[in-house]
C-alpha cells in the first residue's frame, strides 16, 4: 500500500507575518495606555478602590466593544478592504492618543472639582476609548484575513490572540521597567503614538501589496501622527507655560525638577508668592499632593514641624531613631540636629535624590535604606527608642503598613521605653474607619495618645498618633502647647490630645493581614483627601 503524503501545514505568508507582528505591537501598547491612564489621573482623582474600579471598568468595556466591532467589520469587508483597516487603525489610535495628551492637562483640572468617581470615569474615556476599541478591533480583523491561510479549525483566532495577550504581557513589563522610570507619563503616551505611525510607514513601505493610492494614503497619516506628536514633545514647555497661565497662582510655581519611578511622580517646586508678606520657599510635591514645604529660612511648613514637636514632649531622651518614609529628608535632618543616630528607610530612591539636591539633605549623616519599611522592621529588634512612620502613597498609607501584624514588627523594633509617632490623617465624616485605626495600633501597643488636628468645614485633617509600652501622658502635650509660641493649628492640636480607651473601641474589630479592609473603609476619604489638594496650577499635575 502506498503511504498517504502527510498533510503540509500552509506557510503563513511575508503579508501576515508583519501583521502578526502589529499585533503583537498593539497588544502592548494597549496595556501600555492601561498602565499609563492609572499614573495619569492620580494627581487628579487618587488612588482610592473606586478610582482603580473606574479604570479597570473603562478598560474593560472597550475592549469589548473593540472585539464586537472588529467582528462586524470582517463580515462585511474583503480581503483588500480588511488590510486597509487594520492598518489604518494603528492610525486612529495614534492620533487619538495625541489628541488625549493635548485634552487632559486641560479637562482633568475641570473634571477633579466635580465627583471624583464619575471624574475618573470621564477621565478614563478620554484616554482610553478610541485607542482602546480601535486596537481591539484589529484581532478578528487579523483573524478574518487569515481565513486563508487556516480555513478550518479556529480560522488562527487561538494564534492572534496568543500573539495579542503575549505582546500586552510585553508591553506592562517594558512599561514598568523602561518607560515609566525614564519618561513623563505626558511624552510617554506622545511617544507611544510615534512608535505607533513609524510602524505603520514601515509596513507600508514594506508591503508592495498595497495599491499605489493607499499606501500615499497611509503614508499620509503617518506623516500626520508624527508632525502633531513631534511639536507637542518640542513644544511642551510652550504648552506647559499656556497651562500655568489658566491659573491665578500659576506664576507663583515653578518647576525645579521632576523625577519619575514606579513609586510615583516626585516634583521639587520652586514657591514665589505675589503676597510680599510670605516667603518664598520651596515644595516637594508628590502625585499632585505637597508633602513637604520649606522657606527660604528654613522653617518647615506644614505637619512635619508638628511631628517635629512631638519627639521633644515624648521622646526627649531618645539616642536611636527609625524614621520609616524620607520624602524631602525633614525629620531626620531634624533628628540628626538633635544628636540622635538616624537611619531612614525609603522605598523610593527618587526621594532620596530630591531630597539630596534641593533640600540640604546629608545621606552621609544617616543610615540610608533603600527598601520597603516593612521589610527592614522585620529585620531589626529591640533596636530604636524612637520610630516615626511617614508613610504616604499619594493619598493614602498603603494598607499593609496598617495591619496589626505591621505594627506588632514595629513594636519589636523598639526598646522597653521606645515610642512610636504615627503620622496619618483622620476623616470627620468617617469616624468607623478612624476608630478601627486606633484599635488596630490600640491592638499591639497598651498605651496610644490622639492628637487630631481640627477639621474645618468636615475637611479630613492631619493626626498624628503616639504610642508606647509605657504610659504616656496627655498632659505633656498639653504644657507644651501653653509654653511657647507656635501656630494656632499646632496649639489647638497638642491641646485636644486624649489617651485612646479601649474600652471605647470595642465595636472595631483591628485590621489583619488575614481580612485587610482599608482599602474599602477609607475608599471615601481618600476621595475627600484628594478633593482638598485641587487647587494647584494644571502644569503641575501633569506628570
Amino acid at each position: 500500500m502506498k503511504k498517504k503524503k502527510a498533510t503540509q501545514k500552509p506557510a503563513t505568508p511575508p503579508r501576515l507575518k508583519q501583521y502578526e507582528t502589529l499585533i503583537f505591537i498593539t497588544g502592548a501598547v494597549t496595556l501600555s495606555l492601561e498602565v499609563l491612564a492609572s499614573r495619569i489621573m492620580t494627581p487628579y482623582f487618587g488612588v482610592s478602590l473606586y478610582i482603580w474600579a473606574g479604570i479597570l471598568s473603562i478598560t474593560l468595556i472597550f475592549l469589548a466593544l473593540g472585539y464586537q466591532l472588529g467582528g462586524q467589520m470582517s463580515r462585511r469587508r474583503d480581503q483588500a478592504a480588511l488590510q486597509n483597516t487594520l492598518l489604518a487603525a494603528p492610525l486612529w489610535a495614534a492620533l487619538s492618543i495625541v489628541v488625549a495628551t493635548v485634552l487632559y492637562p486641560m479637562v482633568f483640572p475641570l473634571l477633579s472639582t466635580i465627583n471624583l468617581i464619575v471624574a475618573s470615569f470621564v477621565g478614563g474615556i478620554i484616554l482610553l476609548a478610541l485607542p482602546l476599541v480601535v486596537l481591539s478591533g484589529m484581532n478578528p480583523l487579523l483573524i478574518a484575513l487569515a481565513r486563508d491561510v487556516q480555513p478550518t479549525g479556529d480560522g488562527g483566532a487561538g494564534r492572534v490572540f496568543f500573539i495579542s495577550t503575549v505582546g500586552s504581557v510585553a508591553g506592562v513589563l517594558l512599561t514598568a521597567f523602561l518607560i515609566i522610570p525614564h519618561l513623563t507619563n505626558f511624552r510617554a503616551l506622545l511617544w507611544l503614538s510615534l512608535g505607533l505611525g513609524v510602524l505603520v510607514g514601515g509596513i507600508a513601505l514594506l508591503n508592495r501589496e498595497i495599491p499605489g493610492p493607499r499606501r500615499k494614503l497611509l503614508l499620509g497619516g503617518c506623516i500626520l501622527v508624527l508632525l502633531l506628536g513631534g511639536a507637542m514633545l518640542v513644544g511642551q514647555r510652550s504648552y506647559f507655560k499656556l497651562l500655568a497661565g489658566m491659573s491665578d497662582i500659576g506664576k507663583d510655581f515653578e518647576v525645579l525638577a521632576e523625577y519619575t519611578s514606579v513609586f510615583g511622580n516626585i516634583k521639587v517646586l520652586a514657591v514665589h508668592p505675589e503676597d510680599k508678606s510670605r516667603q518664598s520657599a520651596q515644595a516637594y510635591l508628590q502625585d499632585g499632593i505637597i508633602q513637604n514645604m520649606v522657606t527660604a529660612d528654613g522653617m518647615v511648613l506644614d505637619h512635619t514641624e508638628f511631628m517635629d514637636r512631638l519627639v521633644d514632649i515624648y521622646a526627649p531622651k531618645a539616642q536611636n531613631s527609625l524614621v520609616l518614609g524620607l520624602a524631602a529628608g525633614m525629620i531626620p535632618r531634624y533628628l540628626k540636629s538633635k544628636g540622635l543616630k538616624v537611619t531612614a528607610v525609603e522605598i523610593n530612591p527618587n526621594s532620596l535624590q530630591a531630597a539630596t539636591e534641593f533640600f540640604k539633605f546629608d545621606p552621609r549623616e544617616v543610615d540610608i535604606h533603600i527598601e520597603d519599611a516593612r521589610t527592614f522592621v522585620r529585620r531589626h529588634r529591640g533596636t530604636y527608642d524612637l520610630l516615626i512612620t511617614d508613610l504616604f502613597h499619594g493619598d493614602c498609607t498603603p494598607d499593609y503598613l496598617l495591619t496589626v501584624e505591621f505594627f506588632q514588627e514595629v513594636e519589636a523594633c523598639l526598646r522597653p521605653q521606645g515610642v512610636v509617632i504615627i503620622n496619618t490623617y483622620f476623616d470627620p465624616n468617617n469616624e468607623p474607619a478612624n476608630d478601627t485605626i486606633l484599635a488596630t495600633v490600640s491592638a499591639v501597643f497598651p498605651h496610644v495618645l490622639e492628637l487630631r488636628s481640627p477639621s474645618s468645614a468636615g475637611l479630613v485633617s492631619s493626626t498624628c498618633l503616639v504610642a508606647a509600652k509605657v504610659p504616656l501622658s496627655p498632659e505633656a502635650a498639653i504644657q507644651a502647647a501653653d509654653r511657647g509660641p507656635m501656630p494656632s493649628k499646632d496649639y489647638q492640636t497638642l491641646k485636644a490630645a486624649r489617651i485612646v480607651d479601649r474600652e471605647m473601641l470595642k465595636d472595631p474589630t483591628p485590621v489583619s493581614d488575614d481580612h485587610n479592609i482599608f482599602s474599602i473603609l477609607f475608599a471615601g476619604s481618600q476621595l475627600r483627601y484628594r478633593s482638598q489638594f485641587n487647587k494647584l496650577p494644571p502644569n503641575l499635575l501633569v506628570n
